[in-house]
């Protein structure tokens, strides 16, 4: 069994979602952006967010399956964001409420989550993909100061009204010394996760 551990980055918090921040998970996934691009469900209502919360989340960390943080700036208890990796091999996932994307919150959440995976596990890669389209994601490439060198076809199950086609890209970056990698999308994809409530995947 896993215990849930918080993140601390210079400007965020990473803890638990707690039953506080049902209502903001409901009404962030109910964006239309979520219908395009993610897999969470649809339409997302907020017994979704209460299953999040109450199953999802504690069952990943109790069987050490994934690992879920809520997004909160320092300090403060509203809900920015939510972001996950899963440790069946470093799938990330993330999405951001609207007002909070273009703020660079995504890269430096992104980096402490990677930090964490490399230390307290055996894995040596983090990645992530998207749906095709997705281009806020694709430009998390730089800011998370990696760089690209290959692709792959997806790994999730999309809705069927979601282009199907993701990129999947290996990437050495700096900030880990060469030794680890992070893997990130070619322009366009985040989607969330299929049959789960994220998915690599990301808005933001």
């Amino acid at each position: 069994m896993m215990d849930a551990f918080p993140l601390e980055t210079a400007r965020l918090t990473l803890d638990q979602p707690t039953a506080a921040d049902v209502d903001d998970i409901a009404r962030f996934c109910a964006e239309p952006v979520f219908d395009r691009f993610m897999v969470t469900p649809w339409p997302y209502e907020r017994q979704h967010a209460v299953g999040f919360i109450e199953e999802y989340v504690p069952n990943g960390w109790a069987q050490n399956t994934e690992w879920t943080w809520a997004i909160r700036e320092h300090g403060a208890a509203d809900l920015l964001g939510v972001i996950s990796v899963r440790l069946d091999g470093g799938m990330v996932g993330y999405w951001l409420g609207a007002p909070y994307r273009g703020r660079g919150i995504l890269p430096e959440a992104l980096e402490t989550v990677a930090d964490a995976v490399f230390t307290r596990t055996e894995l040596d890669r983090v990645r992530w993909e998207c749906t095709r389209g997705n281009g806020r994601d694709a430009s998390m490439k730089s800011r998370a100061a990696a760089t690209s060198d290959s692709s792959a076809p997806p790994n999730w199950a999309a809705r069927s009204s979601l282009p199907r086609a993701a990129s999947l890209s290996a990437a050495a970056s700096p900030r880990f010394h060469g030794r680890r990698t992070i893997s990130i999308p070619h322009p366009a994809p985040r989607a969330g996760r299929a049959a789960r409530h994220l998915s690599a995947r990301g808005s933001g």
